[in-house]
């Protein structure tokens, strides 16, 4: 099992729910597609198109995807160390689910 370093574990401490986190490996996983609040929405089972605008508020105001006038957005990290981060979060994420749930909720 992969060990959750304690840079993982700043970085995730960063982040503001579990929605906004799932939102965020989910866009990770899926670098080449185009999203919209109401997409994101489905696939993640939110109650609200709401909340899911506003995680893409969020994501792209972090710096984790571009978004358009139009309310679309695709995973694109502002930089290679975001993107990096986010790559170990994917792969740790599968493995440490609960202590990093934990973690987000803190």
């Amino acid at each position: 099992m992969q060990e959750l370093t304690p840079q993982l574990r700043s970085f995730v401490l960063t982040l503001p729910s579990v929605p906004f986190l799932e939102a965020l490996l989910l866009l990770h996983g899926a670098p080449d597609e185009i999203w919209t609040a109401e997409s994101i929405a489905r696939r993640l089972y939110l109650q609200s198109v709401g909340q899911a605008h506003l995680i893409v508020t969020q994501l792209t105001e972090r710096g984790f995807c571009v978004g358009t006038s139009d309310g679309q957005l695709a995973y694109g990290p502002v930089d290679p160390a975001l993107h990096e981060a986010v790559t170990q979060l994917a792969s740790v994420y599968r493995q440490q689910l609960i202590e990093i749930t934990h973690l987000v909720h803190g």
